[in-house]
């Protein structure tokens, strides 16, 4: 297993030694390396620690490492066996890390040069595909997170979307997204679930407001923070109900098959503001059970499902849950758009059902 960083400096500490940067740790580690001869420091004061970073402890002895050729004439990073690409080099920014990102997009870690600020970027594939359709989905995205502001939206601080490189600069969040605690926790207690969801309402009654929908409402995309606080992220399909119209008859699919509402389900697809309810009933149901309302499959057999199978009735899997709280999920996840209720009148259902969830916790004690 090899690890070879681009060198940044010379070591102050040990001339002629290079200096590495590994993102992520805060901090640097030097060790010897010869990237073209094909050998490498195999001693056991191969790493040395700066700025409190422990030396790694090695239960077994390591083997003696293997000669690798590696190029000279361009920076590089060997990570098991596995050449990775640079990070690209954006004007006012520092890439750091990469955090994550979808078919169409990648998002870093970043700091921001001139205020030494840490950030997330966004920027497209560059092996991406449709690079026109990802480009004006940007600029979409771009439009909305600069004119939308809520407590519990994501930030956006900054676009260049108009000329290469195309980016965005938001808010980087720390703590963890609700899929991540779902599989570590399997499912939440009711009253965070109902305060979740709340916020998350919120967060869509804002959007909802300024005539947007999210198109893209699943736990992946809602950031839990230590504080409580929920932020509901990647605006990167939404758009104005309608604007999507060309695209989804192209056979587009913008959003995630587990959460899209019946009418997106459809053979010749609808959306509206309704459709985001419908995700947030399947995330407030698999909040509350650990399970989807629906069988996942192959997505003819969950499209087939959400547009004609009622969702697994949650008495049967939350015996404790109070009629209002069923009542309001049979509600979000109706199969007819006018059906479902606003956004508006969702927050404040959930803020009624947060009360009386407090008053029986009260009681109980």
């Amino acid at each position: 297993f090899y690890v070879v960083m681009t060198p940044t400096a010379k070591s102050k500490d040990r001339p002629g030694m290079p200096k590495y940067n590994l993102a992520g740790t805060g901090g640097l580690l030097t060790f010897r390396a010869d990237h073209g001869s094909g050998e490498a420091g195999a001693k056991k004061n191969v790493w040395s620690p700066n700025h409190g970073i422990p030396e790694p402890q090695f239960i077994q002895p390591l083997p003696p490492l293997q000669p690798i050729q590696l190029p000279s004439s361009t920076p590089h990073c060997l990570l098991a066996g596995r050449f990775m690409q640079p990070l690209p080099i954006i004007p006012g920014y520092e890439l750091l890390s990469h955090l994550g990102g979808g078919e169409m997009t990648i998002v870093y870690s970043a700091r921001e040069l001139a205020t030494d600020t840490e950030c997330a970027v966004k920027m497209l594939r560059p092996d991406g595909e449709e690079s026109e359709t990802a480009l004006s989905l940007l600029q979409r995205e771009a439009r909305i997170g600069l004119t939308v502001r809520h407590r519990h939206l994501l930030r956006f601080l900054d676009a260049h979307v108009l000329k290469e490189p195309h980016f965005l600069v938001m808010e980087l969040l720390h703590g963890e997204s609700l899929r991540s605690r779902l599989r570590r926790c399997y499912r939440l207690d009711t009253s965070e679930a109902l305060r979740v969801a709340r916020q998350v309402a919120e967060a869509l009654s804002a959007l909802h407001r300024a005539g947007y929908v999210h198109s893209d409402l699943k736990p992946d995309n809602i950031h839990l923070l230590a504080d409580g606080t929920s932020i509901l992220l990647d605006l990167g399909f939404a758009h104005r109900p309608g604007e999507n119209a060309k695209l989804l008859n192209n056979g587009f699919l913008l959003g995630s098959p587990n959460y899209l509402a019946p009418e997106l389900c459809a053979s010749e697809p609808s959306e509206g503001l309704s459709s985001d309810l419908f995700g947030l009933g399947v995330t407030l149901y698999e909040m509350l059970t650990g399970r989807l309302p629906y069988p996942t499959g192959s997505l003819r057999q969950i499209f087939r499902r959400h547009r004609c199978d009622p969702p697994a009735d949650i008495r049967r899997l939350l015996g404790s849950a109070s009629e209002p709280l069923v009542e309001l999920i049979e509600d979000l996840l109706a199969h007819r758009p006018e059906d479902r209720p606003k956004s508006s009148a969702v927050v404040q259902a959930l803020v009624n059902l947060e009360i009386s969830d407090l008053g029986r916790g009260l009681a109980a004690a």
